[in-house]
Order: C-alpha cells, then structure tokens, then sequence
C-alpha cells in the first residue's frame, strides 16, 4: 500500500535534531526543532509515518521547510519576548539535497520555484518543499509582513493561500518526479486542501497519474478557525471546482463553501483524531448530513521516542523499586531544568521533595492556561496551591497573533514576577520544542491537560506522561476516556480504557462546559494526597504504565490500516454531495 501524508508540520526526527546539535550547537538546534512543530500533530505526523512504515507501508510524507521561526522567551520582570530566528539554513545543510527541482504552477499563474529536501524518518521518507519566500514562516499573520507593508493582514491571508497551494499541488508534482502513485493521500487538516487533485481546476485535475488515488482527510482541530469558510471570489482566484457542492441547510451568503463540509463530501473517507472527537465531528451543524461518513481512529505516539527506557520493563518491579525509580527520573528531571533554564542556585534543593507536574500544552484560549492565572490571583486559592507540595512546569507555543494567549501569559508573568514563592513553584520554559520534551515526560509525576467541553480533538501529551508512569489531571475531552481512568469512576469505566481499569488520573470536572479554577485546585490537592501514599501512588504509576497499548501509534497503524483497506475493497465512488436541502 503507498501512502502520501501531506501536512504543514512534520516533526524532525530526534536522529536529524541530534545531528544539528553536533554541527550547530543548542540553540539552532532548538529554533529548528521549533521551525517544523506548532503544537501536537507535527510530532503525531512524524510518528505515524514511522510506524506505518515499521509495518510495512511504502509511505512518504511531504511538508514545507520554513526559512525562521518564533521563539519565545519569559522574562523575571513580567514580560515575554517574542523574536524571529533563521532555521532553514541549518537545515539545509542537514537534510538530503534530491538534485529535484519543481516548478509549481500557482493560483496566479506564477511558478514557484522549489527546491526538494529528503529525510529518513525510520523506514519512512519525508520530503521538505523549499520557496522562498513562500515557506517563509509556518502559519504566517500580519508580524510576518515586510516592514512597512501597507496591508500586513492581506500579506499574510496571501502568503497562508500559497503555503496550502505549495504542499497540496506541490505533493502532487513530488509524487509524479517520483513515479510514487499513491494509493491514499491523507490530509490533514484543512491547510492540505489543494491536495486532493480533483479539487482544482489545474494540470493535476483529470491526470490519470492520480485515477486510483484514494483520499482521506484527518481532522485534528474542531475549532472555527480550522474550518474555514471561503467566498465566490476565493474560490474563483483559487480555481476550486464546487460543482460537486451543496450547501448545508441555512447555509450563509450564495456562493460560499465550508472547505471542511467540500473536502469530507468529497474524500473517500473521513476520520476524527479520537471517538469524542468523531463524535464532535458528526454533530457540527456543517457536517451532520455527512455523519454516517465520519469515522474516528485515536491518535497515539512513539513509544522509543517518549518513554525512557528504564520504564521499558518498571511494570514488573516491586512497589518501593517502582517509586525508587520514578524519583530517580524526577530527580535527573529537575537537575536538567536547572542547568538549562538558568534557575537560581538553590532551586533544585528546594524543590526536591515536591511534585512535579507538566502543563506543556499550546497555549490558546480554549486550553484553559488562564485558570493558573485564577488561581494565582486569588490569595486564599494561592495559599491552598503553595500547600500542595507541588511543582509546575509551564511550556508551550503561542502564536504570535494571539493576542488573548499573550495577554493570559502577561498576567501570569506579572503575578510570578512579584511573588518569590510563585517563582519557586511555577517555572515558565522558555521556547518549548520537540527535541528537549521527552525529558520532561519522562521525569514528571503528573501532566496536565484542560480545555473547554468538546474543544480539544485528541491531545496526545498526556500520552506521553502515561508511558512514563505519570499521572494525569484532565477534562473529560478528547482522547481522555480512552486510556485514563479518574478516581471514582472506575466502575463506569470503558472496557478499553488503561488495561484492568485502574485508576491513573484526576478529574478536573466541567461546569456547563468548562472546567473552573476550584476544580483545578481540587485536583492539585487529590495529586498531592496521592504523592503522600506511596502504595496509593505506585499502584496510579502501575496503572498509567498499563495504558501503553492504547496511546501506543502501533494501535493507530493498525487501526488505520485496516480502515484503508476496507475503503480500498469497496469501489469508488462518483463524488456525491449530501441530500440537498
């Protein structure tokens, strides 16, 4: 089976991270690291092609190779720093030159001209689409424009259109130069669009390269902004063919399309990123009449990448030797935040004896980071957080147009920055990437992860905790209740959920909705009580530990597998819209 996953982030390996660490030194290797991965699907991407691989699949990925990248950095006084660095040139001198040149045709008639990079990825092959200045910065916005541009929001919805043209036409292209027919194209997410070459009013459209070439699109993001909605003119300077389009019912104005609703109507076949997610998917008002359509397959992650290997047999240990070593990666955990994050000199003494818990998520809205702003905030919910005995980590990627994250972390900054105490047991660190992660998983005894009721399509970072024996504080959302069990609930507990259905997380529980910040407490202290029983702990680790093989990508492999072979057995279709309304 030949498999084309096309996405506007792929992860480089820790392989290729570590050979730009020998060359480079740390910091390149880290803005590089940052260049390729936004939030969760970059690492998710680069792990599925990897095991597709392993099992067998001719697979190849295609992505774009950035020229910079934002990195952020907090300041003690209460301030964070946002600045752009260069990242391609490193890796240009890194990744596999294929002598291959293509010359993409854009919307506009121009031609792109771009350069084609190689990667190993395991068995796997990723290939990196290099036009400058198209691939200037992955997501662009108006801080991208050049200075003094007159309309920096119409550069950047420019640029953001050619991006999304260059990797959809531009695999296109690759897979001819390569002779490689795919059997499936998976795209994911809505960026990959002009993947599907039926979609577009081009070249590529009616090439019988592509006759047998089956698509699928992966959601990762139920979020407005990822579904976007295009007008009559955008269509027509996009050259998308709508002829196979009808709107939902109480659609908006005459000639829009929902991209999201065109491409689930036209690809073969459609899947969320989690059954929550899947469920979420068939209940939007754009998608209802397609919901028999949509279909769900979890995500999962690298078990070799994420899990320390002195947890590879830990199941097996005696309680004492269990906790013995999860306090031994703690302690290494928290060594290395010291030295790499510029702590001061007895940081690492002071917090010792403390928990330490991950709250490494992207940061945005809906992901709920404004609740530890809450709870610093108030005096009497602080002074309960500082008797918990816990340590938290805070990393993640803001966007450097989201001016509601930025404002989250301001407040957060200035509440740190005047309160000695705060500084000692919330640790902001700075630019959070792919390479330096698994570490932090690794030695963690607890991952946080929050966001609003139906907002989160999978998250895969409380994964990576669960292989290392961590415990989870979570939302009832996405991907959750898979593989976590929270305290109390274990009777109700799905028969697919962390093994025997032994209890490895927290609840942080809705209210109409949304989790609250005395929710939040409330876990922290449970999280601590749990810490202080040392049977009641290693029997949480036992448990996490357990859920491997559901947050193990083999199982995604295999689900995925099984469902493109079930869409491969059954004769394609003529593209039909849903009933008409």
């Amino acid at each position: 089976m030949r498999i084309l996953e096309v996405a506007m982030e792929i992860a480089l390996t820790p392989q290729i991270l570590e050979s730009i660490h020998q060359r480079f030194g740390f910091r390149p290797t880290r803005d590089v690291a940052m260049s390729t991965s936004v939030g969760g699907i970059g690492p998710l991407l680069r792990e599925r092609i990897m095991a597709q691989a392993d099992e067998g699949q001719d697979v190849i990925g295609v992505t774009l190779l950035y020229q910079t990248t934002w990195i952020q950095s907090w300041f003690d006084w209460g301030q964070l720093h946002l600045e752009k660095r260069e990242a391609a040139p490193y890796l240009r001198e890194t990744l596999q030159d294929t002598g291959i040149e293509l010359s993409v045709t854009m919307f506009d008639g121009t031609l792109a001209k771009t350069r084609v990079w190689l990667a190993s990825y395991g068995k796997g092959k990723v290939y990196f689409l290099d036009s400058p200045p198209i691939t200037h910065v992955v997501y662009p916005s108006d801080e991208d424009a050049p200075p003094k541009h007159p309309n920096p929001a119409a550069w950047a919805e420019d640029v953001r259109r050619r991006q999304s043209w260059l990797v959809g036409r531009g695999s296109l292209a690759l897979a001819k130069a390569l002779g490689f027919a795919p059997d499936f194209t998976i795209q994911s997410e809505t960026p990959t669009f002009f993947a599907h070459h039926r979609l577009i009013k081009d070249e590529f459209q009616n090439d019988p390269f592509f006759a047998a070439t089956r698509y699928i699109f992966n959601d990762h993001t139920p979020m407005e902004y990822a579904h976007p909605v295009w007008p009559k003119d955008t269509l027509n300077d996009l050259k998308v063919d709508v002829s196979g389009y009808i709107p939902p019912a109480g659609a908006g104005a005459a000639g829009e399309v929902d991209v999201t609703r065109l491409l689930v109507a036209t690809d073969d076949g459609v899947f969320g990123v989690a059954k929550k997610h899947g469920r979420v998917m068939r209940a939007m008002p754009s998608l209802k009449d397609y919901s028999e359509k949509i279909e769900s397959i979890t995500n999962g992650v690298h078990v070799g990448i994420w899990r320390a290997p002195d947890y590879q047999s830990a199941a097996s240990l005696p309680d004492a030797d269990l906790l013995s070593l999860k306090k031994k990666k703690k302690e290494e955990l928290l060594d290395w935040v010291w030295r790499h994050y510029g702590l001061w000199h007895t940081w690492k003494e002071q917090v010792m004896d403390k928990g330490v818990v991950l709250w490494t998520r992207r940061i945005t809205g809906y992901k709920r980071i404004d609740l530890l702003g809450q709870l610093c905030k108030d005096p009497s919910f602080k002074r309960q957080f500082l008797e918990t005995n816990l340590v938290l980590l805070i990393g993640g990627r803001i966007h450097q147009h989201d001016d509601q994250a930025q404002t989250m972390i301001y407040n957060l900054l200035d509440l740190i920055s005047q309160d000695p105490m705060l500084q000692e047991r919330v640790v902001l660190l700075d630019n959070f990437n792919v390479w330096m992660a698994p570490r932090l998983f690794q030695g963690a005894d607890a991952a946080i992860m929050l966001a609003d009721d139906g907002r989160e399509a999978s998250a895969t970072g409380f994964m990576k905790a669960q292989l290392n024996g961590g415990i989870v504080l979570a939302t009832d959302d996405g991907a959750i209740p898979e593989s976590v069990i929270f305290q109390g609930h274990e009777k109700s507990a799905p028969d697919n959920a962390a093994g025997a259905a032994r209890v490895n997380g927290i609840e942080v529980p809705y209210f109409h909705g949304h989790p609250r910040v005395d929710g939040l407490l409330k876990a922290f202290k449970q999280l601590h009580q749990v810490l202080q029983d040392p049977a009641h702990h290693a029997a949480m680790v036992r448990s996490a530990l357990a859920a491997e093989g559901q947050v193990d990508v083999k199982r995604t492999v295999r689900e995925s597998t099984l469902y493109y072979q079930k869409i491969h057995s059954t004769p394609a279709p003529t593209p039909t819209p849903a009933t008409s309304h």
